[in-house]
Order: C-alpha cells, then sequence, then structure tokens
C-alpha cells in the first residue's frame, strides 16, 4: 500500500523543500519509488533542491489542475540529478514557475479533488 506524508507550515523559510527533497532522496536510497509533488503554487522551487531545469519543464501541476495534460506527463524522473547512489527513483511533479500561470492558479483556483484522482492514477 502507498503511503502519502504531506510536509506544510503556514510560512515560508521553515524548510519544508529541504525536508522534502532530503527524506525522498533517503527513501529512494532504501529502493522505494517516491512521488514529489510541489504544491507550493505561489512559490514554487523544489525543482531547483532537484537539479531539475525549469527548461526542461513541458508541462506543471498547473497544466495538469487546468486539464490540459495527464498527470503522468508533468512527473519528471529526478532520480540522476541526486548526487547519492540510489535503486529506487524520485519523480517530481513541479509546479509552474511563470508569473501569469502563478497568477491565474491563484486567481481561478482549482478543483481539490483533481488533485486526489490525480494521485490516486500514479500510485496504481
Amino acid at each position: 500500500m502507498s503511503k502519502i506524508i504531506s510536509i506544510h507550515s503556514f510560512r515560508g523559510g521553515t524548510g519544508k523543500s529541504n525536508t522534502s527533497a532530503n527524506l525522498s532522496t533517503i527513501m529512494a536510497t532504501q529502493g522505494l519509488r517516491v512521488g514529489v509533488i510541489d504544491t507550493d503554487i505561489q512559490s514554487p522551487g523544489i525543482h531547483v533542491l532537484f537539479g531539475f531545469d525549469e527548461q526542461d519543464m513541458k508541462y506543471s501541476l498547473n497544466d495538469y489542475l487546468w486539464g490540459n495534460c495527464a498527470i503522468e506527463q508533468c512527473a519528471y524522473d529526478v532520480s540522476a540529478n541526486l548526487g547519492a547512489a540510489v535503486s529506487g527513483q524520485v519523480f517530481l511533479i513541479p509546479s509552474s514557475i511563470r508569473a501569469g500561470e502563478i497568477a491565474r492558479i491563484l486567481r481561478e483556483g482549482y478543483d481539490v479533488s483533481v488533485l486526489n484522482d490525480g494521485i490516486e492514477d500514479l500510485i496504481d
């Protein structure tokens, strides 16, 4: 059975991204397949910790929430960027870093059930 670990704080600068990146790397070194979803839509940045260049980001979480792609299309294997020997895998679903897309998702919102459905699709 898959497990979901959520890391949250009411403010920025508390180490959520660093904790998420380090925890997922540790889990991957133990042979687990890990998915990381950057739901910090206002200030996305965990992709930097995984060495994932935004130029390689064809689709983001925002695109999935707007119905522009399947959730699998915005999941990127960042295992090779971890700087550690891993027998598992880490997949990253980044949020868009484009100011206009950030503003749009904040203005229009999104249906949380769409995100829940996507997560279920990925872990099945």
